[in-house]
C-alpha cells in the first residue's frame, strides 16, 4: 500500500507539476521584391535584330564571307543577350511590335526583339539555351521546305521552343526571291508556309519575313491577299508608331558576324535616341511657346 502510495503521490506532483514545453518560433520568411514596373509609351522606337546562325564557324566555313557574316559565335550571341537583360531592356516578339504599330497601343520604352532566319539547327541547340538562361523571347522566321533537313531544325525542335518564349513567322516554303516568282508561284510560297506552320504550330501566323529582303509592291498585295498582317524587310531603324503606314515595310536590323559590341550598343540604344530626338522635337521651345497675356 505504501508503495501505491508513493507512485500516486509522484503522478499528482507531475500532473500539478508539467515539464515545461520549448516554444520556436520561427522568423517570418522575408517577401520577396516586386519587379519594377516597366515603362511604356505611345511613341515607343524598338530595334528588331535579325540574325541566322549562332554558333562556332568550322575551318571550311570561316573562308566563306558569306557564311561568315551570317554567323555569330555563341559567345558573341550571349554576351548581346546579357547586355540586353542586364540593362533593363524588355523582350518582345515581332508580333507584339507589329500588333503595337498597327493598334496604336504602347510598348515598353526600352524594348528589344530578337528575330532570326532560316531555320538553323543551332537556334536550337545553342541560342535556345542562352535565351532561357536570360528570359528572353526570339521568333524565327522558318524556311518551311527546311523541317528535318540537315542542320536545320526539326518539328519536334520547334514545339519545344514554342513552349519557351519562341514565336515563329513565314520565311517561305523555299526561300526564293519572291520579286522574279510568276503569280501562281508566288501565292504557293506565301499561302504553303503560312498553311504549314500553322498546322503543324496550332497557332495563327500573322508575319513572313522576305527571303534577302526582296519585295516590290506586286509582292506586298500577295503577301496581304495570303492572310498576313505583316511583312518585315531588311535594313532600317527602329520600329516606332511612324510605320503604321507601312506595315509591310517593317524594318529590321542585321547582327553580322563581325558586328562588335560596341556597335551592337549603338544598334540597341538607337531606339531610345530616336524616341528621345521624337519627344524634344514635339516639345515647343521657349520662342515657340505663346506667351500668356
Amino acid at each position: 500500500m505504501r508503495k501505491v502510495g508513493l507512485i500516486a503521490m509522484i503522478w499528482v506532483m507531475a500532473a500539478c507539476n508539467p515539464v515545461e514545453e520549448r516554444v520556436v518560433v520561427h522568423a517570418p520568411e522575408p517577401k520577396p521584391k516586386p519587379a519594377p514596373a516597366i515603362k511604356v509609351t505611345q511613341d515607343f522606337a524598338v530595334p528588331v535584330l535579325m540574325y541566322h546562325r549562332i554558333c562556332d564557324l568550322t575551318t571550311r566555313e570561316k573562308r566563306s564571307p558569306l557564311t561568315r557574316d551570317l554567323t555569330v559565335s555563341p559567345a558573341d550571341f550571349e554576351a548581346q543577350v546579357k547586355y540586353l537583360h542586364d540593362n533593363g531592356y524588355t523582350f518582345l516578339f515581332a508580333d507584339e511590335v507589329q500588333e503595337a504599330v498597327s493598334q496604336g497601343t504602347p510598348l515598353p520604352v526600352k524594348g528589344i526583339a530578337l528575330t532570326m532566319d532560316d531555320g538553323y539547327r543551332d537556334n536550337f541547340e545553342v541560342a535556345y539555351p542562352i535565351l532561357q538562361k536570360y528570359g528572353a523571347k526570339a521568333t524565327i522566321f522558318m524556311v518551311t521546305n527546311n523541317f528535318g533537313k540537315p542542320e536545320r531544325l526539326t518539328w519536334l525542335d520547334v514545339k519545344t521552343m514554342q513552349q519557351g518564349k519562341v514565336s515563329f513567322g513565314s520565311h517561305t516554303v523555299s526561300h526564293l526571291d519572291l520579286t522574279t516568282l510568276p503569280d501562281l508561284g508566288l501565292k504557293f510560297e506565301l499561302a504553303e508556309s503560312k498553311r504549314t506552320l500553322e498546322t503543324g504550330l496550332a497557332t495563327r501566323i500573322q508575319s513572313i519575313a522576305y527571303p534577302a529582303g526582296a519585295f516590290n509592291p506586286r509582292v506586298i498585295r500577295a503577301v496581304s491577299a495570303a492572310g498576313y498582317r505583316a511583312g518585315w524587310k531588311k535594313g532600317g531603324g527602329p520600329v516606332g508608331p511612324w510605320c503604321s503606314g507601312e506595315m509591310f515595310k517593317l524594318p529590321r536590323v542585321r547582327v553580322h558576324g563581325r558586328t562588335t559590341m560596341d556597335d551592337f550598343v549603338r544598334t540597341v540604344t538607337s531606339g531610345i535616341w530616336a524616341r528621345r530626338m521624337r519627344v524634344a522635337a514635339s516639345v515647343p521651345t521657349r520662342a515657340q511657346t505663346p506667351s500668356r497675356l
